[in-house]
């Protein structure tokens, strides 16, 4: 086993403890966790098991295993974008209505002030 495949399993095992204790402390649901950790696991197999993903290819009529990883790779960062971009949009829907339910009770707060102070 090469360094790199030592530090690169280190690292996968790093990301599979923060991963639960993300969840342990109730910052991520179980299947966000099950999800990042079968990612983790897979790639500490692949890591440990680089010809995995030349057989892999090959079914999928890619030629080499690293093409196959970068693949993938792109594939989920476009997913992982795109779920940000709708919880983004999500956020930002929902602080409009915050905000402007907030200045029209500050409007009828004033109006309110002022009506009296005719009186």
């Amino acid at each position: 086993m090469s360094i790199i495949q030592i530090i690169l399993l280190g690292v996968f095992l790093f990301a599979c403890l923060a991963t639960w204790r993300q969840y342990r402390f109730r910052r991520s649901r179980f299947i966000e966790v099950f999800v990042w950790e079968a990612l983790w696991v897979a790639g500490a197999l692949i890591v440990s098991r680089p010809e995995i993903t030349s057989r892999l290819a090959i079914i999928f009529g890619i030629g080499r295993g690293a093409d196959l990883i970068v693949y993938c790779a792109v594939i989920l960062l476009f997913w992982l974008v795109f779920r940000i971009f709708l919880r983004l949009d999500r956020f930002d829907r929902e602080l409009t209505k915050i905000v402007s339910a907030g200045a029209l009770d500050e409007f009828e707060r004033q109006r309110k002030i002022k009506t009296a102070e005719k009186i």
